[in-house]
């Protein structure tokens, strides 16, 4: 009976503030991706990394999840029609402007999370970012 009143509860607070969701979602589905990986790279239970998985958690709890919802929020009022061009219009926008920011937020933060300095973090920006931004970029 309790767990079906900390549902209706857990349920109310994501109507009443919706960018909760997105953060219990992200901070769930980033550190799996995490998980995923470090199995392809053949760890297991015994020697996951728990701080990577920890870091990615924060990452998408705390970062990725407010951005896209702020994102979503500016784009939507920007462009409020949802039709099959507009949905073009907003993943080209997105594409331009809020992939290379994201990225580079990624890069930088999770190098500060490793304890890198900022002038790591930095390199690390510039080492990567390219790279990725090439292999990503659909256009």
């Amino acid at each position: 009976m309790a767990s079906s009143v900390l549902w209706q509860q857990l349920k109310s607070f994501i109507v009443r503030y919706p960018i909760a969701r997105g953060m219990i979602s992200y901070s769930l589905i980033w550190p799996t991706g995490s998980l995923i990986q470090q199995t392809f790279e053949g760890k297991r239970w015994g020697n996951y990394d728990w701080w990577r998985v920890f870091r990615f958690s924060m990452y998408g709890g705390l970062f990725v999840a407010p951005t896209l919802y702020g994102w979503v929020k500016i784009s939507s009022a920007m462009w409020p029609h949802t039709s099959l061009r507009y949905g073009v219009i907003k993943a080209a926008v997105e594409t331009i402007s809020y992939t290379p920011a994201a990225m580079t937020c990624f890069y930088f933060i999770m190098s500060l999370l490793e304890s890198k300095t900022v002038q790591e973090a930095v390199a690390e920006v510039g080492k990567k970012f390219l790279p990725t931004y090439k292999v990503f970029n659909p256009i």
